[in-house]
């Protein structure tokens, strides 16, 4: 909906529109802060595992 809104706001809003042209503005700046906002992880490792294969998972603490 908001990729929509942004384009639609943006074609319309450069043909001279300015109510068009704030809609596609906001829409974008929502759509940014959305995407800044949305934490996920970092994929640091990927490999598929094959059966018997098996993967160890270690923390180690910080030296001080």
């Amino acid at each position: 909906m908001l990729k929509t809104l942004i384009r639609v706001g943006f074609s319309r809003g450069l043909g001279g529109s300015r109510g068009w042209l704030a809609l596609g503005m906001t829409a974008g700046g929502l759509h940014m802060l959305r995407k800044a906002v949305k934490r996920e992880p970092d994929v640091v490792y990927l490999e598929e595992l094959h059966p018997g294969q098996s993967l160890v998972i270690q923390h180690f603490p910080r030296v001080k």
